[in-house]
């Protein structure tokens, strides 16, 4: 008897439901229940979105591409639709998505080995367990040793997406092996981006919001829905990668084959793997292809490549999500003069929240409300080939943030936060002065300096996501006012922590001449810079005062 596990039959899908229970269910159910499903909710959050990424390239190729706006829009005015057109379509594709398939199983190559005849443990597929030192993760002892097939799944998708760099086992028949080996060509392709992605109330309708009419976005026409397949689309992968392999668009992007893995085990669980090189990605001026990233101009990659060059955004670990609106929100970017360019953008903002302004101009989406803006993404460690930290935030952003028209609030949200990027430089000044006071060193001073404005930011960044919130209905002149009221308060707040850490010898100061610095000297310097950033409401138009103190 032939021993299967088909995806489009078993539970394997982590979801939370809209009453909050959780389920597993298979790729049929997950579309046929998609509107009773609130989101996916598996281990971590990078394979969330390896596994979303995964239904929206199903969701592409159910609706054709979509070819139209009026297309997308009869699927959005009956959601059912899409779960009816979606089992359809995987139906006509059962084969191809099971997972022991004799010859063509599921994102695996048939028979692939090493020459060794050796597997890998299964630790190099949980990406939450780096170079076998546990992580985020609570397995220890029998739960690395084996799993379950639908597991398994759920980490085969993510491996894909964001399996790191390094060396892997080379698979016989591969012509670039060499030793028994395969060299590092790059982390799987979502963990070269900083995933970013629209959730809508229910599942259903978070695949519609980012299942992206490609003509509809300027940077995207170029997409050929014919030619944007999945791997279940084509003949089954052979054991060697490709280094030249181009995607054609989102379906390619979401499913791409980065690595080339077979997965070993018995009828109830997996226990090992094999674990090589696939297809190599390449990150320069994807954005007409990755529609789920914001993209950033390169100067270096400019220079190196004699043309203008956008990389993708991979999102920081010591910043929040909000301080980068301006990589998002398009009328929030600033510009950079490149040389034989001119003038260009700074920032391409990810082609879902782009369609998504398209949907508010074409009245789909409203103009008022929060959208919720996800972002998702994974940072490596040395040369890419461990796991350091993983990335997961959410806004709620004013819909109105998004709309061109409403100048006002664009120009507000730009002001704030600019204002808000000085008052902490501020107080890192300050704390730099202080520690110079009491006699320390140039280093001593970075590290008081850095310090501060950490501390600073941790309460920014739980303020700031309820403040650009607020916005949505408030008038923004008003939530302006308040958001300078309270940014001046924290700020004095901070001077006063920092202040009151100080030794008594700091008050008679250090240096002398105009390098003197004293407390009172540094309170000083931090009264007048804060007071020229944040203006009470009836200062605000009195000119700038000439003798004002710059830095470096």
């Amino acid at each position: 008897m032939t021993v299967t596990f088909n995806l489009l039959d078993e539970p394997w899908i982590k979801v939370t439901r809209l009453d909050g229970s959780s389920d597993e269910v298979s790729l049929l159910s997950v579309f046929q229940q998609a509107e009773e499903i609130a989101a996916i909710h598996g281990e971590i959050a990078t394979q969330d979105v390896a596994i979303l990424r995964l239904l929206l390239a199903i969701c592409h190729r159910t609706m054709g591409g979509p070819e139209d706006l009026d297309t997308w829009e009869e699927y959005w005015d009956e959601p059912a639709r899409l779960g009816r057109d979606a089992v359809a379509y995987l139906e006509r594709h059962r084969d191809r998505f099971d997972l022991r398939h004799p010859d063509k199983p599921f994102f695996q190559v048939a028979g692939i080995h090493a020459a060794s005849g050796k597997i890998s443990a299964l630790t190099s597929l949980i990406a939450d367990v780096p170079n076998g030192e546990p992580f985020f993760t609570t397995r220890i002892a029998e739960g690395l040793e084996r799993m379950t097939w639908a597991e398994a799944a759920r980490w085969l998708i993510h491996v894909h997406a964001f399996d790191p760099s390094g060396i892997r086992s080379g698979a016989v028949g591969d012509p670039a092996v060499k030793g028994g080996k395969g060299y590092p060509i790059g982390p799987g392709w979502a963990g070269q981006i900083g995933t970013v992605f629209i959730s809508g109330d229910t599942l259903a309708r978070t695949l519609l919001l980012n299942t992206v009419v490609t003509e509809e976005v300027p940077d995207l026409e170029g997409v050929d829905p014919e030619q944007d397949i999945a791997p279940w689309e084509r003949d089954p992968d052979g054991p060697a990668g490709s280094s030249s392999a181009q995607p054609a668009g989102p379906v390619s992007c979401y499913t791409w084959q980065a690595r080339r893995v077979l997965l070993h085990g018995d009828e109830g669980s997996v226990i090992g793997l094999f674990l090589g090189n696939g297809d190599k990605a390449t990150p320069q001026n994807r954005y007409s292809v990755e529609p789920m990233t914001a993209w950033r101009y390169s100067e270096p990659q400019t220079k190196k490549l004699g043309g203008t060059v956008f990389m993708p955004r991979k999102l920081p670990t010591d910043r929040a999500f909000w301080r980068g609106l301006s990589t998002v929100v398009a009328q929030l970017s600033l510009s950079a003069r490149v040389k034989g360019a001119g003038e260009i953008t700074r920032y391409r903002a990810p082609a879902v929240v782009v369609f998504y302004q398209r949907l508010m101009r074409n009245g789909v989406a409203p103009r008022t409300g929060l959208i919720p803006l996800h972002a998702v993404g994974m940072e490596y460690g040395a040369q890419e080939a461990v796991v350091s930290e993983l990335v997961s935030d959410t806004l709620s952003l004013p819909a109105g943030l998004l709309d061109p028209e409403n100048v006002r609030m664009i120009a507000i949200v730009h002001d704030v936060m600019e204002q808000t990027e000085q008052v902490v430089a501020h107080v890192r000044n300050l704390a730099s002065d202080l520690d110079r006071a009491r006699g320390g060193s140039p280093d001593t001073a970075k590290e008081a300096c850095k310090h501060a404005g950490a501390a600073f930011y941790r309460v920014i960044d739980a303020e700031f996501p309820r403040w650009l919130a607020s916005l949505d209905g408030a008038v923004p002149e008003t939530a302006r006012d308040q958001w300078r009221e309270w940014l001046r308060c924290e700020a004095w707040s901070q001077q006063e922590i920092l202040t009151a850490a100080v030794p008594s010898t700091a008050f008679a100061g250090r240096g002398e001449g105009s390098s003197r610095m004293d407390v009172s000297h540094a309170l000083f310097f931090f009264t007048h810079a804060l007071s020229t950033s944040l203006p009470h409401p009836d200062h605000e138009d009195s000119p700038v005062d000439d003798g004002e103190r710059t830095r470096a």
